[in-house]
């Protein structure tokens, strides 16, 4: 039997299931907005989707993921794919640029999605969200820390033994991390800024660690 699929290549399956997230999603952060996080149920939001709760926790761990779309790391994120975004160009030579690179691609794929402007309401509201998502980022990091390793491992800059390879390549995505969460929140902004924006500033921002950097050495 062939697996039905559409012009994206999406199968009828991967399809469905994609539908029942964004529903689930998309009745989790409605109901927060309307009625506050506190009244909010997952039985009422399985109910308003059409799931059943054991379904709902099929998708989502917690409430507070199913409002802000989370998915799992490790569903999201897999090595090999991630490994392939970072050497998916000719490399610069500046392991910084490159690591960005890899971060910026994998934190705006995160960002991206129709709910953004709600979301980001929704945790300006509710403390609890920002902290949530905050886990979020830090589980990133350290998906992304064990493909930056494999890579640096590669690199023959790092095979003298004279650094942990491991500690290095956390140190780098949590330093290249850290400028996306400089990006993201721009106090001055006061709302929620495009992916565009977004990007804008995280490459700005990526120059301005690599001149101080410069100013420390």
């Amino acid at each position: 039997m062939t697996k039905t699929t559409y012009s994206s290549g999406e199968t009828l399956r991967a399809r469905k299931q994609r539908q029942t997230r964004e529903a689930i999603h998309m009745a989790a952060l409605r109901r927060t907005l309307e009625h506050g996080i506190e009244n909010v149920t997952v039985a009422e939001i399985s109910a308003e989707a059409d799931v059943s709760t054991r379904t709902f926790f099929n998708y989502f761990p917690t409430k507070e993921d199913a409002i802000l779309g989370l998915r799992d790391v490790r569903e999201s994120i897999t090595e090999d794919a991630a490994m392939e975004s970072l050497m998916d160009r000719e490399p610069t030579g500046d392991l910084l640029t490159d690591v960005a690179h890899l971060v910026r691609s994998v934190f705006s794929a995160t960002l991206s999605g129709r709910t953004r402007e709600q979301i980001w309401e929704a945790m300006t509201r509710y403390p609890q969200l920002r902290r949530r998502q905050l886990e979020r980022v830090s589980l990133i990091e350290q998906r992304l820390g064990q493909v930056v390793a494999r890579h640096l491992k590669t690199d023959e800059r790092f095979a003298d033994g004279s650094l942990d390879v491991d500690d290095a390549a956390r140190m780098i995505v949590v330093v290249c991390a850290g400028a996306m969460r400089f990006a993201v929140h721009d106090p001055a902004a006061g709302k929620c800024a495009s992916i565009e924006e977004i990007e804008s500033r995280f490459d700005q921002t990526v120059e301005l660690l690599r001149k101080v950097m410069r100013k420390l050495q």
